[in-house]
C-alpha cells in the first residue's frame, strides 16, 4: 500500500482563510465517478453495499453514502450516490473507479443495470467553511441551505445545469458542485470569483489533505482499504443496521453484535514533523507492544503541531493517552481534531 504524505507544503494564506472565511478546492482529480444507468442500478446498490438505499429509488435530488465491501467485511471503496431518479452518480475514491465498476458487474445478473466510468465528463469543486453556506446561497438561492446531507439540487449556472450538493462537515459546512466538463473553466471561474469576493481562498492539495485530516475524513489508500472495515473507520453513518442482507454484511453485524471491532481510528498528535514513506508508521506503547499505525500525516498550522490519522487497537484507543512512535511521544484525539 502506498500512502500519501502531502504535508510540506501547506499554503498557509489559503489555509487560515478557509477555516475563519472558506475555501474551494477543485476535487476532481481527488475522486472519481460513475454513472449508475438502468431502472435496477440503485436496487442492485443497496443489495450489494452496507446502507439502504431504497429510499433513492425514483427520488431524483436525494444523495446518500454506503460501503462496499468483500465478503468478509473490507473495504472496497466508500461511495457518495446522488439519485437522478432512474439512474445514479456515484463517487468513488481516486483511481478506483475501475475497481468499483469491475465488483459491482460481477453481481449484474438479471438486473438492467449498467456502470460507466464518467470521470473525465463530469467536474467536482468542494466549497467548505464558515461563510460557505451564505456563499452557496447566494450563488443558488435560499433553497440549498434546506438540502438534508448528501442531498443536492439543480441549479443553472453559466449557461449549464450543475448539481449543487450538501457534502461531509468540513470546516463547519461542505458542499460539492459538480459540471460538465466541457463547462468546467467557467464554472470555476464563477465559483473562484464567488469565493475571492467573500475573502476565501482556492485550496490545493497539500492544503486540502491537511483540512480533511483536521476533519477525520478517511481517504483511500490510506485509510479506505481492505486492511479495514467501516466499523474501524468513521464511516458507522453509512452502516444501516436494518436493512436486509448485503455483502459482508454477516462479519459485519457479528462484529457489532459481539463487540469484536478490533481497532478504532483516531486522530494523533504527533510530538515532531514525521515522515510516512511508503507504509504506515508503527504505533507502540510505553513497553514497545505494537497496538496500532498511523496511515496519514500533516502539518497543522492552527494547531501548530504535526496530526495523523492512526488505527489504534481497541483497548488502547483512549482519546488523551500517550503512546509511542518512531519520532517520539504522541497523544491520541478524538475526531475530528478540536480546532
Amino acid at each position: 500500500m502506498v500512502l500519501n504524505s502531502f504535508y510540506l507544503s501547506v499554503n498557509t494564506e489559503a489555509y487560515t482563510k478557509a477555516h475563519t472565511t472558506l475555501g474551494l478546492y477543485d476535487a476532481t482529480r481527488h475522486f472519481g465517478r460513475v454513472m449508475a444507468g438502468g431502472p435496477d442500478a440503485i436496487d442492485l446498490l443497496h443489495r450489494m453495499s452496507t446502507n439502504d438505499l431504497l429510499p433513492l429509488v425514483g427520488k431524483y435530488g436525494s444523495g446518500s453514502q454506503t460501503v462496499l465491501t468483500t465478503e468478509k467485511g473490507r473495504i472496497i471503496d466508500h461511495l457518495i450516490v446522488l439519485s437522478k431518479g432512474g439512474s445514479a452518480m456515484l463517487v468513488t475514491s481516486k483511481e478506483n473507479e475501475a475497481r468499483v465498476i469491475e465488483w459491482l458487474d460481477k453481481f449484474v445478473i438479471m438486473e438492467d443495470a449498467k456502470f460507466t466510468n464518467t470521470s473525465d465528463d463530469v467536474v467536482q469543486y468542494l466549497v467548505f467553511g464558515p461563510r460557505a453556506l451564505t456563499v452557496m446561497s447566494e450563488m443558488f438561492g435560499a433553497e440549498v441551505s434546506a438540502l438534508e446531507n448528501l442531498h443536492f439540487i439543480d441549479r443553472d449556472l453559466v449557461g449549464t445545469t450543475v448539481q449543487v450538493q450538501r457534502w461531509h462537515r468540513i470546516i463547519e459546512s461542505g458542499w460539492a458542485v459538480y459540471a460538465p466538463k466541457e463547462h468546467a473553466e467557467a464554472v470555476l471561474v464563477a465559483l473562484t470569483d464567488a469565493v475571492i469576493s467573500a475573502g476565501g481562498a482556492i485550496v490545493d492539495d497539500e492544503t486540502y489533505n491537511t483540512i480533511r485530516i483536521e476533519a477525520g475524513l478517511p481517504e483511500m489508500p490510506n485509510e479506505l482499504n481492505e486492511k479495514h472495515n467501516p466499523l474501524e473507520t468513521t464511516l458507522v453513518q453509512a452502516v444501516s443496521w436494518t436493512k436486509g442482507c448485503y455483502i459482508g454484511q454477516e462479519v459485519i453485524a457479528r462484529l457489532d453484535s459481539y463487540d469484536k471491532v478490533q481497532r478504532h481510528m483516531m486522530g494523533i498528535a504527533l510530538g515532531k514533523e514525521v515522515t510516512i514513506n511508503g507504509k504506515p508508521l508503527p504505533v507502540l506503547t510505553a513497553s514497545g507492544e505494537v497496538i496500532g499505525e498511523v496511515t496519514s500525516v500533516a502539518v497543522s498550522p492552527m494547531l501548530g503541531k504535526t496530526i495523523g490519522l492512526a488505527f489504534i487497537k481497541s483497548a488502547y484507543a483512549n482519546p488523551e493517552a500517550t503512546v509511542n512512535v518512531e519520532a517520539g511521544e504522541a497523544t491520541l484525539v478524538k475526531l475530528p481534531f478540536d480546532i
